[in-house]
């Protein structure tokens, strides 16, 4: 008995030095005596993994991680998932090795490790591959009426609002030379914009911009006024000016998107405050704005994407708020590769899913500036072909995952900030991502004025699906940060195929009426190889 214990000392002892090593020995310990068996497991899952023989290890991380699950040792079996899904990734198995981290995460979380199984959710969420499929469909009469009833001030029934900012554009805007880019725009992008962006500085008069103003009434757009108070918060005061400019607004026979102070949950901007400060200047601009300006002037709130932690403490309310925007921004980032090999994986249109999922369900979405930058800025990379897709990802998936979003503003420069970092949005100096821009705004669902629509609609593919012939589209994720093709397979035969996104092809459900059917979605990157393969379930009716 006395050897048993001795030995039973010496593999703990073994077993504790392996997890130290691999960081995984915080909260390691032997529990009962029949413990005993679960460390052996452990330390041969841990051999095998040191000789590269990952699969087997696998299995035996995942034994240790059930068993240890089992008796409640809930922090050591999340370790023991950590470990697992990072051999599978080593195989490149990374749907898997996602699986493996959720389990992590979810065992953490039983233990109050609640930073830790943050991380690993994040870990997780970047690689984590997923579908979701729609079909083209047309809105009826009776249904778009109904959309019009609880309408925001220049909100669309349907359809998304498109604007640009391009002052800086020279190819369609020099002042001096007779170029105004509201007259010029439509002909560089290939399509008329609805409203175009210009800045604004607080406590100057309406009149400063009425050459801005007289080129929106020539071409019937809108102008999103992004009004900044360079002076600070203190200097926006109930007062003559903010009445009289109220009045101009109005006046100025022109819709008017009004974003007060955006950005305003960043460190960045003049008008930095605190929270109740920017609520409370927000809330009296917006009651002024309301009663001078009802009929034209729509109030924009519009935090940054980032910081995400306190975008909420600035909301002003909804009875003051009528859209609420987001400077959506990407620029090409490869230190926060998950799998530590130099590639940006992020997605640019997640970035929006805070703020849509916070208030879409009861305010338009406007993408109030953004873009995706087509260099990696520290190394003066080209990164073209990840901008370009993710710019299609961006137009192509608007209209069928986020139908609330009702207005998107291009931001199209090439800026310079405060320091020599140049972000590089502006489309006129690449042929590329032009190109990509103008394919994907040709889409009917992108509308070219205030007061327009379309009865063009996208419904999810979800518990059923019509009988009948169906051009099907698709949100594909995965970790791969582009894609070259997507196959659809039905019964395990090929029903359709496409090339970019919005991955559209026409598949015919007819034939499968009454019958509940798998799709399988196969996901191939740029080389051709094979990403990952989901499935959508569904009934034909």
């Amino acid at each position: 008995m006395k050897g048993r214990r001795g030995e039973f000392k010496r593999l703990w002892a073994v077993a504790l030095a392996a997890a130290l090593l691999t960081g995984t020995g915080a909260s390691l310990q032997p529990g009962k005596a029949e413990a005993y068996s679960v460390w052996n497991v452990y330390n041969e899952a841990m051999r095998l993994n040191k000789q590269g023989k990952y699969a087997q290890a696998i299995a035996k991380f995942e034994q240790a991680g059930r068993e240890m699950a089992a008796s409640r040792d809930y922090g050591n079996a999340g370790r023991m998932y950590r470990n697992a899904g990072e051999a599978y990734v080593k195989l490149k198995q990374y749907d898997k090795a996602v699986s493996s981290w959720d389990l992590e995460s979810g065992y953490y979380a039983k233990v109050n490790l609640v930073q830790d199984s943050i991380a690993v959710k994040r870990k997780a969420d970047a690689l984590r591959s997923s579908v979701e499929l729609y079909y083209e469909t047309g809105l009826s009469d009776s249904a778009l009426r109904n959309r019009n009833r609880d309408l925001a001030p220049l909100e669309p029934a349907n359809g998304i609002l498109l604007g640009a900012y391009a002052e800086q554009n020279k190819k369609v805007h020099n002042s001096a030379g007779g170029k105004f880019y509201a007259d010029e725009y439509p002909k560089f992008a290939g399509k008329k914009h609805a409203g175009y962006l210009i800045y604004f500085t607080y406590n100057m008069p309406l009149s400063k911009i009425q050459s801005h103003i007289d080129a929106a009434k020539r071409n019937g757009t809108a102008l999103e006024l992004g009004v900044q108070p360079m002076n600070g918060m203190a200097e926006v005061q109930d007062n003559a000016y903010l009445h009289q400019l109220a009045k101009d607004a109005a006046a100025s026979g022109v819709p008017i998107f009004l974003r007060f102070a955006n950005e305003m949950n960043g460190n960045w901007a003049p008008w930095t405050s605190t929270p109740q400060t920017y609520i409370d200047k927000f809330r009296m601009v917006a009651d002024v704005f309301h009663k001078e300006a009802p009929d034209n002037v729509a109030m924009v709130w519009a935090p940054g994407a980032n910081p995400i932690d306190n975008i909420r403490s600035y909301y002003p309310g909804d009875k003051y708020v009528d859209w609420v925007g987001v400077s959506l921004y990407s620029i090409y980032n490869p230190t926060a590769d998950p799998l530590k090999q130099g590639i940006d994986r992020s997605s640019h249109i997640a970035k929006l899913d805070a703020v849509y999922n916070w208030y879409a369900d009861r305010k338009p979405i406007m993408i109030a500036e953004g873009g995706v930058s087509y260099m990696y800025p520290e190394e003066k990379r080209d990164v073209t072909d990840w901008s370009v897709y993710q710019t299609q990802q961006l137009f192509a998936t608007l209209p069928m995952k986020y139908p609330k979003v009702k207005a998107a503003f291009w931001f199209d420069v090439d800026a310079k900030g405060t320091t020599d970092r140049i972000k590089y949005y502006g489309l006129s100096n690449n042929d590329k991502m032009l190109a990509a821009y103008k394919k994907a705004i040709a889409n009917p669902y992108y509308l070219s004025a205030v007061g327009s629509g379309t009865t063009l609609s996208y419904n999810p593919i979800a518990s059923t699906v019509p009988a009948k012939k169906l051009k099907v589209s698709g949100y594909v994720k995965t970790w791969s940060p582009t894609l070259g093709k997507v196959v659809y397979k039905i019964g395990g035969k090929q029903a359709g195929a496409a090339a970019a996104p919005p991955w559209t092809a026409e598949i015919d459900f007819a034939k499968y009426k009454g019958k509940n059917i798998a799709i399988d979605v196969l996901a191939f990157d740029k080389q051709g190889k094979l990403v990952t393969t989901q499935t959508v379930k569904t009934k034909v009716q």
